[in-house]
């Protein structure tokens, strides 16, 4: 049954469309990895809120629930390979300095994933590898993944080994993403969490499942939030700073309803902030690109105009 608060995620989905819609145009017009990447992200992020907008007025499905939670995890960790796509691409930071975030992420993944070990210790037997299954999964993984692009890029040139940390983390995200998705597949779900007008956030999934997901989030949201703000310190563009916030609001109120069902509004009202400010961000960058691009065309006519009066 719908309730006031179901109007929120309806206006998430609608921004959220919006917001997708652009990304595609730009990415059309500029091709930049990046841009897929995010459109990729923000599509599932419109998945995810039209899921929502359907729990509050028809209700939760058990798979349609399974595929909500997973997406809602693998969208942030997919939208903060698009930030180190971003960051790699201006090569804004030095050899030691991707060193640093690939031993930053490496550090989160750590310390969340031994803090998802201890709080299922008592209970572990539905993971494969028991009570070692999430330092496994994501400290495993993780350092796999950065021995292969050792050995990978060795024969590359600079640019092509630079994109190599944003290759870790993106694989990293889709194998954490598929990981978490088999557990979902067969999870017991309990569906009397299902209450119209409160976020179900992860409340309604077994433990061992929802324990996948600070692993893809939270890296994720350092990822886009850290990218911002420093692009934001670096350039002073505003526009970096409703992106860091936007990303914020998102990752706060994300972890505010995972607390307790009491907090479930908290995610809707966060993400209906929070997308009105990445879109707000974007649309003010995409602003700024375009008049760059006007200016340096008008640069390029005036040379030339002064070419041609020289040679007359």
């Amino acid at each position: 049954m719908a309730t006031i608060m179901s109007i929120f995620p309806i206006i998430t989905t609608i921004v959220a469309l919006l917001f997708t819609y652009l990304i595609f145009k730009q990415w059309l017009r500029r091709k930049r990895l990046y841009q897929l990447v995010w459109f990729v992200s923000l599509v599932m992020f419109v998945v995810t809120a039209a899921f929502e907008v359907m729990s509050e007025f028809i209700g939760w499905s058990v798979e349609i629930y399974r595929i909500y939670l997973v997406l809602s995890a693998s969208q942030v960790a997919i939208m903060g390979a698009g930030a180190l796509y971003l960051i790699l691409a201006k090569n804004v930071f030095s050899t030691k300095g991707l060193i640093a975030i690939d031993g930053i992420i490496l550090a989160i993944i750590a310390v969340f994933s031994w803090m998802m070990t201890i709080s299922v210790i008592t209970d572990y037997s539905a993971m494969v590898f028991g009570a070692m299954e999430y330092p496994i999964a994501g400290i495993g993984t993780y350092v796999v993944l950065i021995v292969i692009a050792l050995v990978l890029g060795r024969n590359m040139k600079d640019p092509d080994r630079r994109m190599l940390h944003g290759h870790i983390f993106i694989v990293f995200s889709i194998i954490l993403t598929l990981w978490m998705g088999a557990y979902a597949a067969v999870a017991e779900v309990t569906v009397e969490n299902f209450v119209a007008g409160i976020a179900v956030a992860g409340h309604a999934m077994a433990q061992h499942v929802r324990n996948f997901s600070p692993l893809l989030s939270v890296t994720g949201g350092f990822l886009l939030i850290g990218a911002a703000f420093f692009s934001f310190v670096k350039t002073r563009f505003t526009f970096n700073l409703w992106i860091a916030l936007g990303g914020l609001a998102i990752a706060l109120a994300g972890s505010i309803a995972r607390s307790g069902a009491d907090y479930g509004n908290i995610l809707y009202l966060g993400e209906v902030v929070g997308v009105i400010l990445l879109t707000k961000g974007f649309v003010d960058s995409d602003k700024v690109i375009r008049g760059r691009k006007e200016k340096l065309q008008t640069n390029q006519v005036d040379d030339t105009s002064e070419e041609v009066t020289d040679n007359m």
